[in-house]
């Protein structure tokens, strides 16, 4: 009887010792993590005024690193008084910063003989072909083209670049090499290369700017000044005969947009006519 009595009592407690440990097992799971939503990609809109707040450095075309998927998104940009929708650049398609595009060239035969004609066996000489629509931008420092404004006035065109920039460069490898944009730019503006992150100090209209380090890197004031704090590249700023802004174009531009743009400017078109108007009368007369 002991016995029995015994073996009932051991079942018992293996029975509340198994039970006991179901019960921890089931309310220690882990709860699942918390999903994070992505942040929003494009350039944060900041202060309008540089020493209110550090700008924001943001390659317009850096591509978003470990993105399994992209959206198109659309921005406005204002050319003088419109505002136009445009798709925002495929972030995928920035060149390899070591394969920069450049463009083909073409060097026309000299003395090249076609055939021998006529009754004497004279050599006749092949006419070279037509080189392609190629030209260069006669670009200047700032300090070059305010000194050139003293003695006469021009628009003075500035292209907004940083030395890690791969839409720079590409800019530079295809839209400033176009014949028609070269020439338009150094008849009608003083074209300025600009490094937003130069560390050199600028006087500009009775001020001086200066660099400013920010994390990593740093940007200079006066970049900051003309892009209103939003610091993204390419970016092309437009200044008038009185060196005010007229107003900056960001991102890339291909030949055909940036010859509709700098004519827009560069004609005092922004001053009475509509962008849509103007870019749709323009693109008709080619």
């Amino acid at each position: 009887m002991s016995r029995l009595l015994l073996i009932f009592l051991v079942s018992l407690s293996v029975s509340a010792l198994f039970a006991q440990g179901s019960k921890e097992r089931s309310g220690s799971s882990t709860p699942p993590p918390k999903t994070i939503a992505p942040s929003k990609s494009g350039t944060i809109p900041l202060k309008t005024s540089p020493s209110a707040t550090s700008p924001q450095i943001k390659d317009r075309n850096t591509e978003t690193q470990g993105a399994q998927s992209r959206t198109t998104t659309t921005a406005t940009t204002t050319y003088g008084n419109a505002k136009v929708k445009r798709p925002a650049q495929d972030r995928a398609a920035r060149p390899a910063e070591s394969k920069t595009i450049r463009p083909a060239t073409y060097a026309p035969p000299t003395n090249a003989t076609a055939a021998k004609g006529g009754n004497n066996g004279t050599t006749q000489k092949v006419n070279p072909l037509k080189a392609p629509n190629v030209g260069t931008v006669n670009w200047m420092t700032l300090e070059q083209a305010l000194e050139r404004s003293k003695t006469e006035k021009r628009k003075i065109f500035v292209d907004m670049y940083t030395d890690w920039c791969g839409w720079c460069k590409h800019m530079d490898s295809t839209t400033f090499v176009n014949g028609t944009v070269a020439r338009y730019l150094n008849e009608h503006y003083y074209p300025v290369k600009f490094n937003a992150e130069q560390e050199k100090e600028i006087l500009f209209k009775d001020k001086t700017y200066r660099f400013k380090k920010n994390g990593s890197r740093g940007y200079h004031e006066l970049a900051a000044l003309w892009l209103n704090n939003r610091l993204s590249f390419p970016t092309v700023v437009f200044l008038d005969e009185d060196q005010q802004l007229i107003q900056p174009v960001p991102g890339y531009q291909d030949a055909g947009k940036m010859e509709t743009i700098i004519n827009y400017f560069g004609s005092d078109s922004h001053k009475k006519t509509p962008w849509e108007s103007y870019e749709k009368k323009f693109s008709n007369k080619r």
